[in-house]
């Protein structure tokens, strides 16, 4: 049995597996197939072909102008449009389906939630009774139904069915049909420089996924983990004190840790960047230079800037900003975020790629000794 056998709250019935797995099914193939039939349209038309070979020369055009004359391209292509509209279809419908599934299952994900647990972790939870949510925080992400905290089992609608049937497939944003996601997180993970380290923060951790990951690389390494949703923090404490795994998570904002200063060796950032307005991502930036001891390391993991990727691609991911619930994609991915780290102080600063179409796309840097 696998560690997260021991964190699935219910069994879906027939009807709620098979409709999640008619999605899952769906979304690799446009993404694996339709997709690139739409691309290679996109490299055929001689203005898709021009802005294929210019694409990083015109430095004094803003993206949003140098996107919208790809997606004019993009859009002439009927392989484009299907696809896009089955994206969309499959965000949407994975709710459509999987609360409705949990919900035939409430008693069982109740009885599960409130069983004891045999073995805890022995981690902690620190919930903050006075905690306050910035006005862009109240976004349904991902169009999830409610945001964050909109449903009261939406940890047993992801683990029992949305995780495994849909979203281990990939093709959706800048994950890659085939791509294996938990893998990314260990890929991330390894991605410190150093072969040991004592400590660990990962602000915005959501769950446990990545913090479980650094555990794997550095098994030996205390993790703590904040994030500003109650509900995805008691799911995560829940999840890691059933799969043997001692974390500390706190209610916190990334910009205002609480942490003293210099008392972290690293801190990891995954998919976090674009769930917050560029402002946000400067001032938590420098939360994590002051909580970082001298010689500390940063890194930091989201899809790859529009610099990084095809034209075509580029479109791909802009289009997740007015049709699956990510506000601020574009303008993350528009941002020269390894100039942004210097300006704050990290030296020996790096961008690159470990994965396939750009993701994931990892910065990391180093502060000063």
């Amino acid at each position: 049995m696998t560690p997260f056998a021991k964190n699935k709250p219910v069994t879906l019935d027939q009807r709620g597996r098979s409709g999640l797995e008619i999605l899952g099914s769906m979304q690799k193939f446009t993404s694996a197939h339709v997709r690139g039939k739409a691309k290679a349209a996109f490299e055929a038309d001689p203005e898709g072909a021009a802005i294929v070979r210019g694409w990083n020369d015109r430095h004094n055009e803003p993206w949003a102008e140098r996107i919208a004359k790809a997606r004019d391209v993009a859009e002439r292509s009927a392989a484009y449009g299907a696809e896009r509209l089955l994206q969309r279809y499959v965000a949407e419908e994975v709710y459509v389906r999987g609360i409705p599934a949990t919900e035939r299952r409430r008693k069982e994900a109740e009885a599960f939630m409130q069983s004891p647990i045999e073995k805890p972790a022995g981690g902690t939870l620190e919930l903050d009774p006075n905690v306050k949510y910035p006005d862009w925080y109240e976004v349904e992400w991902h169009l999830m139904p409610g945001g964050w905290d909109g449903y009261d089992l939406i940890g047993a609608t992801m683990s029992s069915g949305i995780a495994p049937l849909v979203f281990r497939h990939g093709g959706y944003a800048a994950v890659e049909s085939g791509d294996d996601i938990l893998q990314q997180r260990i890929d991330v993970a390894k991605q410190f420089p150093k072969k040991s380290y004592g400590r660990i923060y990962e602000p915005g951790c959501g769950g446990v996924g990545t913090l479980m990951a650094v555990k794997k690389v550095f098994p030996e390494c205390e993790v703590v983990g904040s994030d500003l949703s109650t509900r995805l923090l008691k799911n995560a404490h829940a999840a890691a004190e059933r799969m043997g795994f001692k974390i500390t998570l706190k209610q916190r904002d990334a910009r205002d840790t609480r942490e003293p200063d210099a008392s972290f060796d690293g801190v990891i950032m995954y998919a976090l960047q674009h769930e917050m307005p560029v402002d946000v991502n400067v001032d938590s930036f420098k939360e994590a230079f002051r909580i970082l001891k001298p010689g500390g390391d940063i890194v930091l993991s989201d899809p790859p800037p529009f610099s990084a990727v095809h034209p075509f691609q580029a479109v791909v991911l802009d289009w997740d900003t007015d049709n699956r619930g990510e506000p601020f994609f574009s303008e993350i991915l528009s941002q020269d975020w390894p100039q942004t780290l210097r300006d704050i102080g990290f030296v020996n600063v790096e961008a690159y790629t470990v994965g396939k179409q750009g993701y994931p796309w990892v910065i990391r840097g180093s502060k000063p000794l």
